[in-house]
C-alpha cells in the first residue's frame, strides 16, 4: 500500500455522540482510517479494567458508534456504519518515575465481516 492510500478522517461531533449516548465523561477520539472506524478512549481507566468489563464496553461502544454513524446527515460516515469499528482504552500511569502507557485493542467486525467468518 502506498502512502497515497492511506486516509485519515476525524470526526469530534461523532465523538461526542457516542460519549452521550455511552454516559462517559470524555468523548472517544473518532476516526476513519481506510473505512474502518477507530474509537480510542483515553485516560478513562479502561485498559486496566477486568476483561470482561473491557468487552461488555467495546460492544456497546461499537454498536452506539454504528447507530450515530448510521443517522449522519454525511453520506462517508453512513457508509461505514456497518463495517468494523476498532475499539483503543489507552490510560498513562508514572511507575516509579517513568510514564507508561497501557493500550487496549479490540477490533469488532461488522455485520458483513462477521458473517463472512461463520460461514467458514
Amino acid at each position: 500500500m502506498s502512502a497515497l492510500d492511506f486516509e485519515v478522517f476525524r470526526f469530534p461531533s461523532v465523538g461526542n455522540a457516542i460519549a452521550d449516548a455511552l454516559g462517559v465523561t470524555q468523548a472517544p477520539e473518532c476516526r476513519l482510517e481506510n473505512g474502518r472506524t477507530m474509537l480510542t478512549f483515553r485516560r478513562l481507566g479502561l485498559s486496566r479494567w477486568p476483561e470482561e468489563q473491557q468487552m461488555e464496553l467495546a460492544l456497546r461502544a461499537a454498536d452506539t458508534a454504528r447507530a450515530v454513524l448510521a443517522r449522519d446527515t454525511r453520506k462517508k460516515l453512513r457508509n461505514v456504519a456497518g463495517k468494523a469499528v476498532v475499539v483503543i482504552y489507552e490510560d498513562a500511569l508514572s511507575v516509579r518515575g517513568c510514564a507508561v502507557v497501557t493500550r487496549w485493542e479490540c477490533a469488532v467486525p461488522g455485520r458483513q465481516e462477521w458473517n463472512s467468518h461463520e460461514e467458514d
